[in-house]
């Protein structure tokens, strides 16, 4: 399966050396500089992940992550910062980012935590999805709708 990853930074050596680490692990990426292009991008294809810069020259990252969320709610969101700082950890919890990583950064600890994120995102959903199957077997209405599953 490919990943395809959103790189959000208005910095084009950060945007080149995420995509580059990106590509070399095979994932599919595309990389823009601002969160109106995030947001264009993100009306247009489907991410798995995104790597936003908490600090872009239109809007800030943790503000950005509520619009991500709502146009791809299944999409792990993580915040790159080179000001790391107590509020901006909180803003980015507040705002449902998955994870929080600060520049500079390990490559490989950065990997990392995509696959690990990406992982605990998909058995989350499968979990939910074996919920709800759970929940309609064991639901007298969706029976009475199917008689042939009495």
């Amino acid at each position: 399966m490919i990943v395809s990853a959103l790189i959000v930074d208005d910095d084009p050596e950060v945007r080149r050396m995420l995509s580059s680490i990106l590509e070399d692990e095979g994932y599919s990426v595309e990389a823009v500089d601002n969160g109106r292009e995030a947001i264009r991008t993100c009306e247009k294809l489907p991410f798995d992940v995104a790597l936003v810069d908490i600090n872009l020259p239109d809007v800030k990252g943790t503000e950005l992550l509520r619009e991500l969320k709502r146009l791809q709610p299944k999409m792990v969101k993580i915040i790159i910062t080179g000001h790391p700082s107590f509020e901006n950890a909180v803003d980015a919890l507040n705002e449902k980012s998955d994870g929080f990583i600060s520049k500079p950064f390990d490559p490989q600890e950065l990997l990392a935590l995509i696959k690990k994120l990406i992982v605990e995102k998909q058995n989350d959903y499968l979990q939910m999805l074996k919920e709800m199957e759970n929940a309609q077997k064991n639901n007298p209405f969706v029976k009475y709708q199917n008689p042939s599953s009495w």
